[in-house]
């Protein structure tokens, strides 16, 4: 809330002849801003809301499927709930980007050439732009570190194979071991294996809770550096 509160003021005030001008131009930057933190929010209630399904649907399951995974409609059903989860996160942060451009642009004006042609907007270059506008700051330094997050790492990496095909389902192994007094120790692992990908995660009602967690604290991270940005920058042009 704050941080849409903060960015809003970077802009004319809606319905103003400045705003209402805007809208005219072909990229308005002000709906441009407001659309893309909208769609962090919304993604990020999506992928919450894809995460209770998730643990509904194991908790629901039956004795059948939790034993050999012998239920198609159950697998649709998790199959249709992982996708939604994973292409919203990525999104998230997708959508995060794209803002801070024009956010960025709205602080220093001509250091964000890409509002011209959102299209072009990626992590990439947002981070290049950052580092020549704002080389000191916290923002820049969490933007250019969070593609080598591993929590990033694995919402693009499981989202890059789901768009192009079915995931892999899930995968258990078990063994016994013999211990000291006769006895056989029991183990299982179940793993959610994607052909493609050497990072398996843990298949377990908390699966995506794991992962919902990892995009909370990287999103938190983001929000409040830009926090701190735009809160700099409105001290600056405070008068004395």
């Amino acid at each position: 809330m704050e941080f849409g509160l903060l960015a809003a003021g970077l802009f004319p005030k809606l319905l103003s002849n400045e705003h209402l001008s805007d809208l005219n131009v072909p990229h308005p930057r002000r709906l441009h801003l407001d659309r893309s933190w909208m769609a962090v929010a919304y993604r990020y209630r999506s992928c919450a809301e894809h995460n209770e399904e998730f643990k509904a649907l194991l908790n629901d399951a039956s004795e059948l499927w939790k034993e050999w995974g012998s239920d198609e409609e159950q697998n649709y059903k998790l199959e249709r709930c992982l996708y939604g989860f994973f292409m919203n996160g990525l999104s998230i942060f997708e959508s995060f980007v794209f803002c801070l451009n024009f956010v960025g642009d709205a602080l220093q004006p001509g250091s964000f050439p890409n509002v011209n042609a959102p299209k072009k907007i990626k992590l990439e270059n947002t981070v290049e732009a950052f580092k020549a506008a704002f080389p000191h700051l916290a923002i820049t330094t969490r933007l250019a570190a969070l593609a080598q997050q591993k929590d990033y790492q694995r919402i693009d990496g499981v989202r890059n194979i789901l768009a192009h095909r079915l995931g892999g389902r899930r995968n258990v192994s078990s063994s016994n071991v013999v211990v000291r007094d006769g006895t056989f120790n029991h183990t299982r692992k179940e793993v959610w294996h994607l052909p493609g990908m050497s990072d398996e995660l843990i298949f377990d009602e908390e699966m995506t809770q794991r992962c919902l967690n990892g995009i909370t604290n990287q999103l938190t991270s983001l929000v409040e550096a830009s926090i701190e940005l735009l809160q700099q920058k409105n001290l600056r042009k405070a008068p004395p």
